[in-house]
């Protein structure tokens, strides 16, 4: 894959800066159509195409990057399962984004973290308790108003955006993901739920760093999964399995 690396390289160097010009329908927010990357990919020989596959069941999207030479690399990515086929859409769309900035290694925008949607926070309206006081009336001593302590988040919502945090996984496919399940937060999920999503997002990582869906799969037990049955913290898991799979794509032909 050494020419596929170095024409990317060259074309990463030169890519413009990536605007937010293009609507999401479902959650009427700005995003970057990624347009700015396409001149300089073509410049080098290089072309990104997509497609949707059935795989184990599952509807997916496949994502290969090619080069003139005849080197590629492919992503596959797992698409929520919605059954309305208008937010399926907009699903897509976000998604075929999204696969194209981790083939690219590059950053198209940035969200506030949805997991907070559950506990909302709300802004305290200074108030100014100073009144006139009027002839004869004895002035009162206004009490102190106690601070707000704000609620803890919940451990599932924590969980949860800790690593999507790591995996730099797009918030809006958490909220497909969520949306799909009829609920709007990981802490109305229950654990086997909270490990599918957490599943999900590592499988959309790694989809593009391994030759084989299979493997993907197999390396994710392996290193992840059996690594916190015997103690390993989660997250310090997720790492080390990330750096792993760095390591080795120069290795891969």
């Amino acid at each position: 894959m050494q020419e596929l690396i170095k024409a990317l390289i060259k074309a990463k160097s030169e890519f413009n800066p990536i605007q937010k010009d293009g609507t999401n329908p479902h959650y009427k927010r700005k995003y970057a159509t990624l347009d700015a990357v396409t001149p300089a990919l073509g410049k080098h020989g290089l072309v990104i195409i997509q497609t949707t596959e059935i795989c184990e069941g599952k509807t997916t999207l496949q994502t290969h990057l090619f080069h003139e030479s005849g080197e590629r690399i492919t992503s596959t990515y797992p698409l929520p399962e919605i059954a309305d086929s208008q937010k399926f859409g907009a699903a897509l769309t976000y998604a075929r984004r999204y696969a194209v900035c981790a083939i690219l290694s590059v950053t198209a925008d940035e969200h506030n973290d949805a997991e907070a949607t559950a506990t909302p926070k709300k802004t305290e309206q200074p108030q100014n308790n100073i009144r006139p006081r009027k002839e004869n009336q004895q002035s009162r001593i206004q009490p102190t108003k106690q601070a707000v302590t704000p609620p803890s988040i919940n451990p599932k919502d924590l969980r949860v955006k800790e690593v999507r945090t790591l995996l730099n996984y797009p918030l809006d496919l958490v909220k497909e993901w969520l949306h799909s399940r009829n609920v709007t937060s990981p802490s109305e999920l229950d654990s086997l739920q909270i490990d599918e999503l957490v599943k999900t997002m590592c499988l959309a990582w790694a989809g593009n760093k391994f030759e084989h869906p299979n493997h993907v799969t197999n390396s994710y037990q392996k290193h992840v999964v059996d690594a916190v049955a015997r103690g390993v913290d989660e997250t310090t898991a997720i790492s080390d399995w990330m750096e792993g799979a760095l390591a080795q794509l120069p290795e891969l032909n």
